[in-house]
């Protein structure tokens, strides 16, 4: 058994991608892929990688025998951004809200649309951070961090829908010609937030079922 064709057994054996192997070891999907097509080798500080990535021993991965056993695999990779992106989650959506709080000081208590805009670009932010971190560890996404994911879309879609909502029904409230009570503003600005949101949750869970 070769070199090459070992690191594509150890990979798979692992449940990694090109991507994901190439992005533990701080190289290319490139050069993973040249290693398992045997086009190319990995210098020693590589292999010293491969070897505690996968618990192997070098002499293991360089004799072309079957030589010792593999040691016990260690817990897989994939879980480990799993973890992280829960993490991210957590303190994200918690941004989300300490950010929604200052659009509603600056809409309701300051009577402030263009303050209200700057309050909210940090929600932005903190979906715009989240999205890049899952595209980071896109390779080694599995079941569950997908579904922390999902959930986190899904959370921000709720939360962030209402204030947009409001401000374009409030824009378009003041080109009407006649008068209009506060009250039916009001209950024509919660009917297209629960419908706005409810269409995006719908599209974020089109999107992740359209990857499985």
């Amino acid at each position: 058994m070769k070199l090459s064709e070992k690191i594509v057994a150890l990979r798979k054996s692992r449940g990694l991608s090109q991507e994901a192997l190439a992005q533990a070891l701080g190289v290319s999907r490139q050069a993973v892929s040249r290693w398992e097509m045997g086009s190319a080798m990995p210098d020693a500080a590589n292999i010293l990688q491969l070897s505690k990535l996968f618990a192997v021993t070098a002499d293991y991965l360089l004799n072309d025998s079957d030589g010792d056993a593999p040691a016990a695999a260690p817990p897989q990779p994939g879980k480990k951004p799993t973890r992280s992106l829960h993490q991210i989650m957590i303190y994200l959506v918690t941004l989300e809200v300490m950010a929604l709080l200052l659009v509603f000081m600056s809409v309701f208590i300051l009577q402030s649309a263009f303050f209200g805009i700057l309050g909210f670009l940090p929600f932005v932010a903190c979906v715009g951070g989240f999205a890049y971190a899952q595209h980071k560890h896109s390779g080694q996404n599995g079941e569950q961090t997908a579904a922390f994911c999902r959930r986190f879309y899904k959370i921000s879609a709720w939360l962030g829908a209402y204030f947009p909502v409001r401000l374009a029904v409030t824009a378009l409230a003041h080109l009407y010609p006649r008068p209009y009570h506060t009250l039916a503003l009001e209950c024509v600005i919660l009917a297209l937030y629960l419908m706005t949101a409810t269409l995006l949750c719908l599209a974020v869970d089109r999107h992740f079922l359209s990857k499985t």
